[in-house]
């Protein structure tokens, strides 16, 4: 599509999955319980979420009022883009429509919701629903399998299963990584326990996407204190998942445990990384003792080969922030097609800013995300 003449890679694009897909995709042996399970779903995609957790607050509370207000709900999270189409989330040829419109080359997608199956306490179940997952999403791509990728899900709590589906991963050609949260019930991302996926994915060449989500499980630091509010749940969730993903994964050591691993932490914006950064280094220098497995600064970790980085498009601060963690760690993403995305002008305010140069806007746009994403191959377009 070549917007520009630029090569355009969506780094972090995101379906919006039907809840359906748990009982069409799902293997025989699970449908009962899937269809039991999907009996309690209200409306929409975000549905999932009160049947599979069932204490799911309602963030009805405005700020500055009292009581909570019945029927306020958490839209428009979880609603497309209002020029984008409705169902570009999950119809492939919808997709391809807007992704024309925006200029993209490849997407490459996320889930909405999926990833809380980990809420799901049954080890077993959770495994089915997410492998029913994997399915839907592969034929998603499978529509036209140059332009869409996607970044998988596995289960959590086996890791056996979440080995098993990583190796499915492996085996598909859509897939290009693996999306987790980095943590799950009170284990960080740093955590033993989850070793055999980080040494699974390094060794399938799946790199590790850290990606948050609004007040779903495995749910991001301060869900209880932030008043039963969205604008407070969905102001701090994605920025305080993504600090404590960094702070973990880096003082833990995880590129030093697992020397082929590449991490990426997505949609919290990019602004603030270099400022926790600096933070990180001055921490590391204090209480080293605590982070025995890190062997240099968080910094150069953070600025080196192995992490990578997402920002928001109209950041104002972007290009002080791109130079400051480094040009070559940091990758466009489109957050298509949800409410808060920039549609149709998200890889525009990239090529229009002036204060980057072509060489950063190339990096930023298409060459970053071809290193993270090492699967995808650009195909030349049909004249």
């Amino acid at each position: 599509m070549a917007l520009a003449g630029f090569t355009i890679i969506d780094a972090d694009g995101h379906v919006t999955e039907p809840a359906s897909l748990y009982t069409t995709h799902i293997d025989p042996g699970f449908r009962t319980r899937a269809e039991q399970m999907l009996e309690q779903v209200i409306a929409g995609n975000l549905g999932i979420v009160p049947a599979i957790y069932p204490r799911w607050r309602s963030a009805e509370r405005p700020l500055g009022e009292r009581d909570e207000v019945a029927g306020l709900g958490k839209l428009p999270s979880g609603r497309n883009h209002p020029l984008a189409s409705p169902a570009g989330g999950f119809d492939p040829k919808e997709r391809i429509r807007d992704m024309d419109k925006e200029g993209i080359d490849v997407a490459v997608c996320f889930a909405t919701v999926a990833t809380s199956v980990c809420g799901v306490p049954d080890a077993d179940f959770e495994a089915a629903l997410a492998r029913a997952y994997n399915r839907w999403i592969g034929e998603y791509c499978g529509a036209f399998p140059d332009r869409i990728k996607a970044v998988g899900i596995v289960p959590q709590r086996s890791m056996k299963a979440c080995i098993a589906e990583v190796n499915y991963l492996a085996r598909e050609p859509w897939s290009v990584g693996i999306m987790t949260f980095g943590n799950l019930d009170g284990m960080l991302a740093d955590h033993p326990y989850f070793d055999p996926l980080y040494d699974a994915a390094a060794a399938n060449n799946l790199p590790i996407c850290f990606h948050g989500g609004t007040d779903r499980p495995p749910f991001a630091p301060g869900r209880e204190d932030v008043g039963n509010n969205m604008f407070m749940m969905h102001l701090t969730g994605h920025v305080w998942h993504q600090m404590r993903a960094m702070g973990a994964a880096i003082g833990g050591g995880l590129l030093e445990r697992h020397p082929r691993l590449t991490l990426g932490f997505f949609e919290g914006g990019i602004s603030w990384v270099p400022w926790w950064a600096e933070r990180m280094d001055a921490h590391y220098r204090h209480f080293s003792r605590h982070t025995p497995h890190l062997s240099c600064k968080p910094s150069d970790h953070m600025r080196g080969p192995r992490c990578f980085y997402t920002f928001d498009p109209d950041e104002d601060m972007l290009a002080e922030a791109v130079r400051l963690i480094g040009t070559s760690r940091v990758m466009w993403a489109s957050d298509y097609p949800h409410f808060d995305a920039e549609f149709p002008d998200a890889a525009e305010l990239v090529v229009a800013n002036s204060a980057l140069e072509t060489a950063e806007k190339c990096a930023l746009l298409a060459d970053n995300a071809l290193k993270f994403f090492s699967r995808i191959s650009l195909r030349p377009q049909a004249a």
